[in-house]
């Protein structure tokens, strides 16, 4: 499970955003760590291996100019060059993306996500993530593959260039690669806005007089702001959040459906995340190491999955959501509590440990 922030306003974004993804990080280790910041038509963009501490010892991501921008942590690492933002070639276009690929691992999926890859470098738009082929994408005409969210940056970035907003580029690229996600898209044309496009990963936003910030939850926002409104970004479309609004646009996800959280399947999930946690201490890379998560399947009801990729007539489940909805009315009541280890372990990782008593 990934981190996600946003930030457009009227102050500086790269301290804000680093102090929002510090306070949502726990959630899920940071093994890589990236952000992006748009200053007067340049995109400054950094990512290492490792977490925010790493980021802000070894780049000068802190000092990024701009007042907006996006960063991004997950719960895993093996390529510094696969951290998140991932940009387009001419540095123009900017994404994080949460999400997996668990319920549309199909070979239609890759097939499709390698022939956008392949018309792109055609073009002379190589992928900038390139890797010795790995055995899980097809291979590009030189033998190498890439990572699965490049290609939602490269198609918002040409969509962008075909005349498209950036909404609407944002939301043509994720109709394009359906699944279960969110995206992040900043672009220096159009320098005030975030596109958020959400199919089932959580994002709240809260909106403020001049600055509105977005992030993974809400307990990522500063505790000194007072937002005129807290909502959640909807689902299957694409929001503009800009210094001070938050607008729903016209622009739709296509093909793909989500199914609701409703009462009954979030006080199921509640009384699961209690009984597994409380009284006990876990350290996982990820949530998905997390007992309750493997058991969630029962909780939604069959078929599964519905998208261009899967097409069992069900819906994709918001797993991720409903974990950090729990989660975060948990830190509310003042049950749920989180350290860091002092030490890291093995290859400078460090594991962050929260329980609920």
């Amino acid at each position: 499970m990934c981190n996600l922030a946003g930030y457009t306003g009227n102050r500086l974004a790269a301290p804000i955003l680093i102090e929002m993804l510090r306070r949502e990080q726990y959630y899920d280790g940071g093994m890589s760590t990236g952000i992006a910041t748009i200053h007067e038509g340049k995109l400054y963009c950094a990512k290492v291996l490792g977490d925010l501490d790493t980021l802000i010892d070894t780049t000068d991501a802190l000092n990024f100019p701009g007042t907006i921008g996006i960063v991004h942590s997950r719960p895993s690492a093996t390529y510094q060059t696969h951290a998140h933002p991932f940009t387009d070639c001419l540095n123009k276009v900017a994404i994080v993306l949460n999400g997996t690929l668990r319920d549309v691992d199909t070979d239609d999926y890759y097939i499709k996500s390698c022939g956008i890859m392949q018309d792109f470098f055609d073009r002379g738009k190589p992928s900038k993530t390139q890797i010795p082929y790995n055995g899980k994408l097809q291979k590009l005409s030189n033998g190498m593959t890439y990572h699965d969210s490049e290609p939602y940056a490269f198609m918002a970035a040409d969509n962008m260039g075909k005349g498209m907003c950036l909404c609407e580029a944002a939301a043509d690229a994720m109709s394009a690669l359906p699944g279960d996600l969110v995206t992040l898209t900043i672009s220096v044309d159009e320098p005030d806005t975030i596109a958020i496009a959400r199919v089932t990963r959580p994002m709240s936003v809260a909106v403020c007089d001049g600055e509105t910030y977005v992030a993974s939850t809400p307990d990522a926002f500063p505790t000194d702001i007072l937002p005129r409104a807290m909502v959640s970004a909807p689902v299957t479309c694409v929001t503009a959040a800009r210094p001070g609004t938050c607008e729903i646009t016209e622009h739709k996800i296509k093909n793909v459906a989500t199914q609701a959280i409703t009462a009954d399947i979030y006080a199921k999930a509640y009384y699961r995340i209690v009984s597994v946690l409380k009284g006990k201490k876990y350290d996982p890379q990820s949530m998905y190491g997390l007992p309750f998560f493997t058991e969630w399947r029962d909780l939604w009801k069959e078929p599964y999955t519905e998208c261009e990729f899967n097409n069992g007539k069900g819906c994709l489940k918001p797993y991720a959501e409903l974990s950090y909805a729990v989660l975060y009315a948990l830190e509310k009541e003042g049950r749920l509590h989180r350290i860091v280890e002092e030490e890291p372990k093995a290859g400078g990782i460090k594991l962050y440990k929260f329980w609920i008593d």
